[in-house]
C-alpha cells in the first residue's frame, strides 16, 4: 500500500471524466439492480456522452441508451424487456438529438440470446446493443460484435471508437458487500469485497471497514467514525488504483442511504498493460485516467 492519506469530514474529489451525479440513472430505487456505463463517443463530427444503462426487478429487465450533446441536450431509448414480450428482445429504433447540433442516432440490439447472471441486471454473454450515427457504428456493447456490425451493414465501424470514461453500479448487503467489476471497460473482471461492522469490545462505537480486490487486503479503516471519508492509493497484482469512500450516511443518516466507493485506475508506465488492464510497474510518473468506477454499497437491515 502506498501514499495513504484519509481525511474526515471532506468529500471525495477524483478527477474523473464524469462525476457520479452526471450519470443517468435507468429507475433506480433502492432494492433495485441498475448498472450504468458511460462512453465518450464522436457522432456526425460532434463530441458526445453515451450512456448505457441496465436495471432489473422482479418481473422484467430493462436497457437505455442515452445520448448527450456539448450543449446538455439529450435523448434517450429505453426498452422494457418483459418475459411475455419476445419481440421485444431484438430491434432497432432512430431517436432524435436536437440541440445546436442534431443529429439521429439509431439504436439496435439483439437480447435473444442474451444469459444473465442471477439477481444481475446485465447480461453476461450472447448479446449485442449497438448505436448508429451519420453513417458510422460508433459502440458496440457486448461479446455479439460481429453480428452487430453485419446487422448495422451498410455503416462501417466509427476510425475513433467510443472511449469508456465512466461506470456506476449498486450492490446491497448488510456487513459485507461483493461486486464484480471492471476498472475499464478492456481490463479483467476484478472481485471487490467491502465489509464494514463493529470492532473489538467497541462494537458499533468502534466500527471497521476493509476493502479486498481479488482475494488482497487493499484498505483497512479503524474507528470508522471519525475516519468515514477518505481515500488510499493502492497496489495489487501489478496495478495502482485511487481508492476513496465516503460512509458518512451509514453510520449518521437515517433511513436506507448508501456509502460511496469510487476506484480510479493510474497508468504506471507507457509499457503494454497486463492482463489485469493496468500498465506494468517502473520509474515512470503516475499519471490518473479519467475513468472512474462510482460503487454504491447498499445497507439492507
Amino acid at each position: 500500500m502506498q501514499d495513504h492519506v484519509q481525511r474526515s469530514g471532506e468529500q471525495p474529489t477524483p478527477s474523473c471524466d464524469i462525476a457520479a451525479d452526471d450519470i443517468p440513472v435507468n429507475g433506480h430505487k433502492p432494492g433495485k439492480a441498475v448498472t450504468a456505463s458511460v462512453y465518450r463517443a464522436k457522432i456526425a463530427g460532434h463530441s458526445r456522452v453515451v450512456t448505457v444503462s441496465w436495471s432489473r426487478d422482479l418481473l422484467s429487465h430493462s436497457f437505455a441508451v442515452s445520448v448527450t450533446g456539448v450543449d446538455g441536450a439529450a435523448t434517450e431509448c429505453r426498452i422494457d424487456l418483459r418475459p411475455w414480450q419476445f419481440w421485444r428482445r431484438s430491434g432497432s429504433r432512430r431517436v432524435e438529438l436536437a440541440g445546436t447540433a442534431p443529429a439521429t442516432v439509431r439504436v439496435l440490439w439483439d437480447l435473444r440470446r442474451a444469459r444473465f447472471g442471477a439477481g444481475l441486471p446485465e447480461p453476461r454473454e450472447g448479446y449485442y446493443v449497438a448505436v448508429e450515427g451519420a453513417g458510422e457504428v460508433v459502440l458496440v456493447v457486448g461479446d455479439m460484435r460481429k453480428d452487430a456490425l453485419r446487422r448495422a451493414a451498410p455503416c462501417a465501424p466509427a476510425a475513433t471508437e467510443a472511449v469508456p470514461v465512466a461506470r456506476r453500479e449498486h450492490v446491497f448487503g448488510r456487513r459485507r458487500f461483493a461486486a464484480k467489476a471492471r476498472f475499464h471497460d478492456q481490463g479483467a473482471v476484478h472481485n471487490i469485497s467491502i465489509e464494514c461492522g463493529g470492532g473489538g469490545e467497541g462494537g458499533d462505537a468502534d466500527m471497521e471497514m476493509t476493502i479486498d480486490i481479488d482475494g488482497e487486503e487493499v484498505v483497512q479503516v479503524k474507528h470508522l467514525q471519525w475516519k468515514f471519508r477518505g481515500n488510499q492509493s493502492v497496489t495489487f497484482s501489478r496495478a495502482k488504483v485511487e481508492v476513496y469512500w465516503d460512509v458518512h450516511d451509514w453510520l449518521f443518516s437515517a433511513g436506507m442511504r448508501p456509502a460511496l466507493f469510487i476506484f480510479r485506475p493510474i497508468v504506471l508506465s507507457s509499457a503494454s498493460a497486463p492482463a489485469g488492464g493496468m500498465v506494468v510497474l517502473d520509474e515512470s510518473p503516475p499519471v490518473a485516467t479519467g475513468f472512474c468506477l462510482y460503487l454504491y454499497a447498499w445497507k439492507l437491515e
